[in-house]
């Protein structure tokens, strides 16, 4: 049997539940570049998207170094299978993109830059043919720096987890954007009033299950006076301006306290998981790891898992990689802040039990995505070319634990830097800065 591929990659994180799951049946792989792209103007590629039989590549064209703020963004879509162009559409704004989503046959297209608007496209799928152009109010004294990223709802409306400026504070808020039926006035938002600050501009790993938007929340330490471990909110647009109450915020809290504390969250099949990663303030090469399951509707945990003697490669980020296997466990990686693996690969279970495997020799892969039974993973080496492949993690051997099984690598080359992983369409994408190559199995 030749191996499949199959699903979509249709939100920043996989899919609205952050999950980095994509199904797949693998068998006996014999990866190969099946085709590459790059775009004619010679300018940056910011972020892929797939669904179905297409492929959407958002860039950013080269600009005029005498103007070097009016460059435009171009949306490309591609056929997955070849790599061929079907559409493009240049947007009217000069504006880099924010945040990209393919959902119910559309691309919503978010666009902006610190000091200027919010722009929201929804181009129809995969003709790019313009649906609607709405610029996005904000209200009261919030002024954004950027926005990090997005989540399409059923009910037409758009969550955007804005960098926001207030006074001297840099924070982040989840805005919720409504927009009328005819596409003729502004759209509208309201916002979390996010209880504290936050010094850097990461996303939060929000997910979304249905029209709510489940928020972390950080934590707080204080050292020896008692802590706050970070919390889970529970958005609903029903629920009207301010969107979070002290209800809502402790619809979910963690345990685990200490510095640097972050909450991640995914969300499939009805269940919200979450995991919290925090340096131990008393030995500064471990990490504190809390990983738990909630019933969405009723609130209640299922399971959690805890380890305190997790290697960690300090200092600890907010930037990490979480994926949902088909088995319900939980993948979680710390990323440095120069993107490479800061803690091994943690696997934690519904029944408790909470795992780290090395990905590699050295552990210097870093997780992309649940492709079927096996893990996607790719690493930069020095001298900038891409290694791709799948690890095996579910064999156990009988005096190191659970252990990393390379199943299949390609070197996918050198594609400019920065690169990001997803599957979907039949392949594996490799995105750098300035290509795309699509790996076959």
């Amino acid at each position: 049997m030749a191996s499949l591929i199959r699903g979509d990659w249709t939100h920043r994180r996989g899919d609205s539940g952050g999950a980095r799951a994509v199904s797949a049946d693998i068998d006996k792989p014999r990866p190969a570049i099946a085709w590459s792209w790059g775009p004619e103007h010679g300018g940056r590629l910011d972020q892929v998207r797939i669904a179905g039989e297409h492929v959407v590549v958002a860039t950013m064209a080269s600009g005029d170094p005498a103007a070097p703020d009016w460059a435009h963004a171009i949306v490309y879509v591609l056929d997955a299978s070849t790599g061929r162009e079907v559409a493009r559409r240049v947007l009217p704004d000069p504006m880099p993109v924010a945040a990209l989503i393919v959902d119910a046959g559309e691309v919503h297209v978010v666009a902006t830059r610190r000091g200027e608007p919010i722009f929201w496209y929804v181009l129809s799928s995969p003709d790019l043919t313009p649906r609607h152009r709405r610029v996005v109010v904000t209200t009261g004294s919030i002024e954004h720096d950027d926005v990090l990223d997005a989540w399409a709802a059923p009910t037409g409306h758009l969550w955007l987890e804005i960098y926001a400026v207030a006074g001297e504070e840099r924070r982040h808020l989840f805005a919720c954007v409504q927009a009328d039926a005819i596409a003729k006035s502004p759209a509208t938002c309201s916002y979390e009033e996010t209880p504290a600050a936050e010094g850097t501009a990461v996303a939060r790993d929000a997910c979304a299950e249905g029209n709510e938007l489940f928020a972390p929340v950080g934590g707080r330490w204080f050292g020896t006076q008692p802590s706050v471990p970070p919390a889970l909110a529970r958005l609903d647009p029903g629920q009207g301006a301010p969107l979070l109450s002290a209800q809502n915020l402790s619809w979910a809290r963690a345990t685990v306290v200490g510095p640097r504390a972050h909450l991640h969250a995914v969300a499939g099949g009805g269940t919200i998981c979450a995991v919290v990663a925090a340096e131990d303030p008393e030995r500064p090469q471990r990490a504190r790891i809390e990983a738990f399951g909630m019933d969405r509707t009723s609130g209640v945990v299922l399971w959690r898992a805890l380890s305190d003697r997790v290697a960690l490669r300090p200092p600890l980020g907010g930037r990490a990689r979480v994926a949902r296997r088909p088995n319900g466990e939980i993948l979680f990686q710390g990323l440095g802040v120069d993107g490479a693996p800061s803690t091994p690969l943690v696997c934690a279970r519904p029944d408790g039990r909470l795992d780290t495997i090395l990905l590699g020799a050295r552990g210097r892969y870093v997780l992309d995505a649940a492709l079927g039974d096996t893990v996607l993973v790719h690493r930069e080496n020095k001298d900038g070319a891409v290694q791709v492949g799948g690890f095996a993690v579910d064999g156990e051997g009988r005096l190191l634990g659970r252990r990393a099984v390379e199943t299949w690598a390609i070197d996918a080359g050198d594609l400019g830097g920065g690169t990001t992983v997803y599957a979907g369409g039949g392949a594996v994408m490799v995105r750098g800065a300035r290509g795309l190559s699509a790996v076959r199995l």
